[in-house]
């Protein structure tokens, strides 16, 4: 369980780091069946729903920026998303009733992985209100010279910076436009085994991997139950069905199917936040990758 001081800790500055979380069986078991999708990715050629393949992605040398919805993919991902190792410490930060919001697992691979400019993750998913926390759990070990996550410490109960860039939501910061100053931020070192906690609203990114060493990180993000998404059923992965009523069914279905502790709430909390809808998105819609090459002023990118 986390102390008063780490609890406090992750109050005030928006993130906290947390050593030797994951059961070693456990590590070894996500570590292995992360493998075994990058080898599975051999012969793919193009992005698709569970791929994001990295540019230098080919059969001889298979490599991934991001596997999509780890959850929905293997048992191992969906079985972590609700273990009492992680739940228990997310509900000590946004209490007893928990919805899982989404997943992914990111790579960097070794020499070249790429990075991810500054953003917050609220511009992208803004909800009723902002008990939402973004968990990482480090797959590798995880140093200076490996692209660590970095977070500005108090950004959390800041503005929120503007994604957009000429006129359309490329999910990135020009660190010259920011409300923050970057040159602040933290990083998250960890070794395998270890997690980190970083508010919805907290500004981060990353820097390219140049080190040989590879830094995988599997994120879940999670929601107090009575925080709803403002995206609605868009947010919820959803597509129309035939019947109406069997839409609305569906909707509250995979809500309900994402409680991964305590009780569904219908009553949304409704709090008063920074907003500004992720919309229109840019013409060449793509990954988070793609569409953070739009912006000017890029800290990270080529």
């Amino acid at each position: 369980m986390l102390n008063e001081k780490q609890i406090n800790s992750y109050k005030k500055n928006g993130f906290l780091v947390v050593e030797n979380v994951i059961p070693p069986k456990t590590l070894k078991k996500l570590q292995q069946v992360t493998d075994e999708f990058v080898e599975g990715a051999r012969n793919i050629t193009e992005h698709d729903e569970t791929y994001d393949l990295a540019d230098d992605h080919s059969k001889d040398n298979p490599k991934l920026r991001r596997l999509k919805n780890p959850h929905l993919i293997h048992k191992a991902y969906e079985a972590l998303t609700k273990d009492s190792c992680i739940l228990d410490l997310v509900s000590q930060l946004l209490g007893d009733n928990l919805r899982r919001d989404h997943t992914k697992l990111n790579f960097k691979a070794a020499n070249g992985g790429e990075a991810i400019e500054w953003h917050q993750d609220w511009a992208f998913y803004p909800h009723t209100n902002d008990d939402i926390v973004e968990v990482s759990i480090f797959l590798d070990d995880c140093k200076e010279e490996n692209g660590p996550l970095m977070v500005v410490p108090g950004s959390h109960l800041g503005p929120l910076d503007d994604h957009h860039h000429n006129g359309y939501f490329v999910g990135a910061v020009n660190p010259v436009n920011s409300h923050y100053d970057t040159s602040t931020a933290k990083t998250f070192i960890a070794k395998a085994g270890g997690i980190s906690f970083h508010h919805v609203r907290a500004l981060h990114g990353s820097k390219k991997n140049n080190s040989n060493i590879s830094r995988r990180m599997l994120f879940i993000g999670y929601t107090a139950a009575d925080s709803w998404p403002l995206k609605g059923i868009l947010d919820l992965g959803l597509k129309p069905t035939a019947g109406e009523g069997d839409f609305v069914k569906n909707i509250y279905q995979v809500y309900e199917g994402n409680i991964v502790k305590g009780s569904p709430c219908l009553e949304a909390r409704v709090e008063s936040n920074p907003i500004k809808m992720p919309y229109p998105p840019p013409p060449s819609v793509g990954s988070i990758f793609e569409n953070q090459k739009e912006v000017l002023g890029r800290s990270f990118g080529e």
